[in-house]
């Protein structure tokens, strides 16, 4: 084995080229709609058009390896739409003779243990040229240029990762800082056995999880709990990784920027909703070898924009007209667009809803329009009088309350209790 792996050490003549994609995601629908032409959701549409544009790219670019770091669907149960989709993107990597890692994600592992991940389809039927890790786990695979090591570390599931007895009566910091101690072993495992292997072939370490200090997007900050164990970066910069190609991050950004190894998340190629709207979306081309590593991140600008436009229009001139006018320095063109605007109290009557929506009408699909009502606190309702009851003049107000207003009955109803004793002390007096 020793001597067939030197032999294959000699052939390397240049560094490995590798595309490192993640979070395809593949069978989100948010801010989709019907197909007529296919008959599949517009948002499947997207991911796979995105997916192939960076296929094309990374084909041009005659590259050796591609490495997928997890989340290829966006849950644990794919329809077979989805897999059939995400699979003939694959093929057209293995048909070029691409090897192609598959590395599970939280979103591909199931939730009890026994049950088969997302991608295991891909093992079970031998598909040539694609090799899926859903265990820490380190593989030499064979390039057209010479062997690369894949160092692999999937997400790890509480249930599967940590003995029962290990995090039962523990709290929620104790059991993420236990997965915490388990990433960190693992990452020293893989680091002890490449050392000892002692030989010239490149590490990419491979892996899907938070590493502290990543930024995340406004919707990640939202999705990531107290329980989301976070990775230490200094365990991720050991000699022994030539490239750390990483998934679960949708934001593309590299937390060793200028040193070795490159620390890389690739980023998702399609955004998932407004919380992405300012990230650029895409994914990276590397170039590996032993020692060494360099890397471009390639932007996908045909990816589907998410527009937000919000106005404050100037009271006492036309606030419709503002509001168009605002709109109009947006490109809306297949764009997801989301409008709010304010509008003094006084100033409803001149909102012309038909103008507005004329003017989004460019958009792919306009996701919301809200209105908020500017009212003048200074104002006082003529029929709040100081000889009304505190049940009259609270359900007066309310009706003042656009936004309370359907919840009348069960704000009354709250209040309902204070009104009684206020009107039992009063008997008292």
């Amino acid at each position: 084995m020793s001597e067939h792996i030197e032999s294959l050490e000699h052939n390397m003549t240049r560094p490995v080229r590798v595309m490192h994609f993640a979070d395809t995601h593949f069978g989100v629908e948010l801010y989709g709609k019907l197909d007529p032409e296919t008959g599949m959701n517009t948002r499947l549409l997207d991911f796979k058009r995105s997916l192939n544009l960076a296929i094309d790219r990374a084909l041009d670019e005659d590259i050796d390896l591609a490495v997928f770091a997890g989340d290829a669907y966006k849950n644990r149960d794919p329809r077979q739409t989805e897999q059939r989709e995400f699979a003939d993107c694959v093929r057209r990597l293995t048909q070029a003779g691409v090897p192609v890692v598959l590395l599970v994600g939280n979103h591909d592992m199931p939730p009890i243990r026994g049950r088969a991940n997302a991608v295991e389809i891909y093992r079970t039927l031998g598909v040539r040229h694609t090799h899926v890790f859903s265990k820490a786990d380190i593989q030499i695979l064979h390039t057209r240029v010479g062997p690369v090591r894949i160092a692999a570390l999937p997400y790890l599931v509480k249930g599967y990762s940590i003995a029962r007895e290990e995090f039962q009566g523990k709290t929620i910091d104790e059991t993420r800082r236990l997965l915490e101690d388990k990433y960190v072993g693992y990452l020293q495992w893989f680091c002890n056995e490449i050392q000892n292997a002692d030989d010239n072939i490149p590490t990419i370490l491979c892996g899907h999880f938070w590493v502290s200090g990543a930024q995340l997007s406004s919707r990640e900050q939202n999705y990531f709990g107290p329980g989301e164990p976070q990775v230490p970066l200094s365990a991720l910069t050991a000699p022994q990784f030539d490239y750390v190609a990483l998934g679960h991050i949708h934001k593309h950004q590299d937390l060793n920027r200028g040193q070795h190894p490159p620390v890389v998340y690739s980023g998702s190629p399609d955004r998932i909703d407004f919380g992405e709207k300012d990230e650029e979306k895409g994914f990276v081309l590397a170039r590996v070898q032993k020692g060494a590593a360099e890397y471009e991140f390639v932007p996908l600008p045909e990816s589907r924009p998410f527009i937000e436009i919000t106005v404050d229009p100037v009271p006492g001139d036309d606030p419709t007209e503002q509001i168009v006018a605002a709109i109009k320095r947006h490109r809306l063109r297949n764009a997801v667009v989301r409008l709010s605007y304010s509008v003094p109290q006084g100033q409803q009557g001149e909102i012309r809803e038909k103008e507005i929506r004329e003017a989004l009408g460019a958009a792919f699909m306009v996701a919301a329009i809200q209105r908020n009502v500017q009212r003048d606190r200074n104002a006082r309702n003529s029929q709040l009088t100081d000889t009304l009851s505190a049940r009259e003049a609270l359900s007066l107000y309310i009706d003042t309350r656009e936004d309370w207003r359907p919840q009348k009955s069960r704000l009354m109803e709250y209040a309902e209790p204070l009104f009684a004793e206020q009107e039992k002390e009063e008997v008292i007096a």
